[in-house]
């Protein structure tokens, strides 16, 4: 249980943040993509017994190398999903997560790790609707989600005037159950 509310709070820490790093852009923010991973790309899957044999992030057409565990719940007319690897070699604790509305609308996508980011800082790109920047859309096949878009990224602290960057992302959340 403990771990359950770990992924939806890691996905919800994930979102707050990403909105926020998005309130805070240039409606003027470059479009240089930062790189996402340069570790070969391999397939992501969850350790046995979890959902998200198929889960998987791709950041710029990179595929991030992960072991990631899949939770996905569901409150109201609100669908939270989340993508954890707390041990991830490259991003330390890495979280993907996106929330939905009605079953077909990105309220927000949030992938941050707690390293891997320019000059030591932690990772981050996302997507918050109604925020300046970015996009994007779900679309459903039984109980798997993928949620395309572009985001915008931590600016380069090594030359902050550039301003935010942005970041394509196809994401797949494969939900073997959905809790609530």
């Amino acid at each position: 249980m403990n771990t359950t509310l770990f992924r939806i709070g890691a996905a919800v820490l994930a979102a707050s943040t990403i909105a926020l790093t998005s309130a805070c852009g240039d409606d003027a923010a470059s479009s240089t993509a930062t790189p996402a991973a340069e570790a070969p790309a391999t397939e992501a899957a969850a350790p046995a017994g979890e959902a998200g044999g198929d889960s998987k992030a791709l950041v710029d057409g990179k595929e991030l190398t992960a072991d990631f565990d899949t939770t996905c719940a569901k409150q109201g007319n609100t669908l939270a999903l989340a993508l954890t690897d707390t041990a991830n070699e490259q991003y330390g604790q890495l979280s993907v997560s996106a929330s939905i509305v009605d079953d077909n609308t990105v309220q927000a996508v949030a992938i941050a790790g707690s390293q891997g980011g320019s000059d030591g800082m932690p990772y981050a790109v996302g997507y918050g609707n109604g925020q300046p920047g970015g996009s994007a859309q779900v679309s459903k096949d039984g109980d798997t989600y993928t949620v395309t878009g572009e985001g915008i990224g931590a600016p380069d602290m090594s030359n902050p005037m550039a301003g935010p960057a942005t970041a394509k992302f196809d994401i797949t959340f494969a939900c073997s159950d959905i809790i609530g």
